[in-house]
């Protein structure tokens, strides 16, 4: 088997937080040794390859434990709008690169955010008309949560002013009653699986690879794969997997409401190292910055609204005990305070019908949550697994989550630390595309808590900051240990596989640092002891 290893003055194993001054050596898949260098020389022989990365920086490969990762690919190729400061800009952005109006095929880009535009409008389809009157367009928004359409996307989907809003979904239109263009939450699923259904299991296959380079040139090696409105991924991965072109590891949830029978056979069949089912994933809310997340107490911009949890709690807890009792992971998406609540009281429900059967449950983002509650994490053995880039990156004393939430309730929005504090465990990710497949971003959110301008002075709830090794522990062995793969995964240390990271510089040096650590250099990527990407 082939022998590498890897030297560096500063090995972060995620085991402590003192770096290593030494040698990261594997044999074939695996690790054999990582240590100090004086140790090494009984690992190295005449048929080792040697790589000296010097003063740079080596470490676990980054888990990324919530990402989406087709719908970041399709966004990817059509067209990322994150950065658009007006819907005008964005539709110019998209067509710049797709200036084919033929009508052939799907343009799927996205991540556009209207809360960057000037007076937070929602964009209409007359700004896309503009550009394409001949091929439907489809632009899920920055949170996937909403997707922007032009007027040939309408007719193909059958909506006019006469079409009724689906349940836990809606339809924007003007003050004529016409669609805008706009359509929210639950009206989006059909539409995503309709267009996805036209494409081919090879065509789906090439944004699984396209996929797949982006995390090894971030320096991602596993991934929580998550399926955006029941979309499936897994067969796409197959495909590359039985190439050989596999690399990066998926790790995926298949949808809450598939049947019992399917998502065992969906776990037997996929079990590899490489692609492996590990449970199942639903939604209990919406977002509190669409006024779709369900709090327990009204929204302070909207008396009277609190919104609506998007299942039934007592069908949720008598189902999660039902997954329970089959050994099913369950992953809830929860971001208003009620909804944290709901996915907790079902988690607690199950424990007390099977006892502790160590599935370790997540609940999804908790972008608000009751100081009640954050201490039931650790209680209950539920991992917290939060995306720390999705705090206020702009403006943040105009950022709309102070008006929709308030003040009171914001003190309590994304509770890192305090949750840690409790005894719960944390598993960080990008949500991948919501955010940029960059964990450093993300190290760089959870140790300072500023936005982008560096806001506000000394960072937002700073008792919530984390230290440089809880947060990347978070997004190495938190990660493998919400997927049940902490003995093989998430930390450098023999016999685990060789799957590394490799920076041009330190980051315990440099977290606290934005340009630093927004601008700092994955030099290679290595996944199972091979050198998936390298600068």
């Amino acid at each position: 088997m082939k022998k590498r290893a890897f030297r560096c003055r500063n090995i972060y194993t995620a085991v402590s937080p003192e770096l290593i001054d030494g040698y990261v050596i594997c044999e074939g898949s695996r690790i054999i040794f990582a240590g100090t260098a004086d140790k090494a020389a009984e690992h190295i022989d005449g048929n080792t390859e040697v790589l000296d990365f010097e003063d740079n920086f080596i470490m676990p490969g980054f888990h990324d434990f919530h990402v989406h990762s087709l719908t970041g690919a399709f966004m990817e190729k059509d067209g990322v709008l994150r950065h658009a400061d007006s819907e005008e800009e964005a539709a110019a952005m998209l067509y710049a690169k797709n200036s084919d109006d033929s009508g052939g095929r799907w343009i799927m880009g996205g991540a556009w955010d209207n809360f960057r535009w000037p007076g937070t409008k929602l964009p209409t389809r007359e700004s896309l008309d503009r550009y394409f009157k001949n091929t439907p367009v489809f632009l899920l928004n920055k949170e996937c949560h909403g997707a922007w359409l032009n007027s040939e996307a309408l007719r193909r989907f059958s909506i006019t002013r006469n079409t009724p809003d689906p349940e836990n979904g809606s339809y924007f239109r003007d003050a004529d009653g016409e669609p805008t263009g706009y359509v929210h939450e639950a009206a989006v699923i059909p539409m995503l699986r309709s267009i996805l259904s036209e494409m081919s299991m090879e065509e789906l296959s090439g944004y699984a690879e396209a996929f797949a380079k982006t995390a090894g040139r971030c320096g991602i090696t596993s991934v929580g794969d998550l399926p955006l409105y029941g979309v499936r991924a897994e067969p796409a991965y197959r495909i590359l997997e039985d190439k050989g072109k596999l690399s990066v590891r998926i790790n995926f949830a298949i949808d809450f409401k598939e049947e019992i029978d399917e998502i065992l056979r969906t776990k037997e069949a996929y079990s590899s190292e490489m692609l492996r089912c590990i449970g199942v994933k639903d939604f209990l809310d919406g977002t509190p910055m669409g006024h779709t997340g369900f709090m327990l107490e009204d929204y302070t911009d909207m008396p009277g609204f609190r919104s609506e949890p998007m299942i039934d709690p007592e069908h949720l807890k008598e189902r999660v005990a039902q997954m329970a009792a089959n050994d099913i992971k369950v992953r809830l998406h929860a971001c208003g305070d009620g909804a944290v609540r709901l996915g907790l009281d079902a988690f607690e429900y199950a424990k007390s019908m099977y006892g502790d059967r160590d599935l370790r449950h997540c609940i999804e983002h908790i972008e608000a949550i009751s100081p009640d509650d954050i201490k039931r994490f650790g209680q209950l053995g539920v991992i917290a697994s939060v995306q720390p880039d999705h705090l206020p990156k702009y403006s943040f004393y105009e950022h709309p989550f102070h008006t929709m939430i308030g003040e009171e309730r914001m003190r309590y929005s994304w509770p890192f630390r305090s949750i840690a504090d409790t005894g719960g465990r944390l598993a960080f990710g990008t949500d991948y595309p919501v955010t940029e497949l960059n964990p450093l971003r993300g190290i760089f959110r959870a140790v300072t808590r500023l936005t982008d301008e560096l806001q506000p002075e000394g960072g937002f709830s700073p008792d919530e900051k984390l230290t440089v090794h809880s947060s990347l522990q978070a997004y190495t062995y938190g990660s493998a240990f919400a997927a049940d793969r902490e003995a093989e995964l998430g930390s450098l240390e023999p016999g685990k596989l060789a799957d590394l990271t490799i920076l041009d510089s330190n980051v315990f040096e440099c977290a606290y640092d934005k340009d630093a650590m927004f601008g700092m250099d994955v030099l290679m990527t290595v996944v199972g002891g091979e050198t998936v990407y390298s600068k």
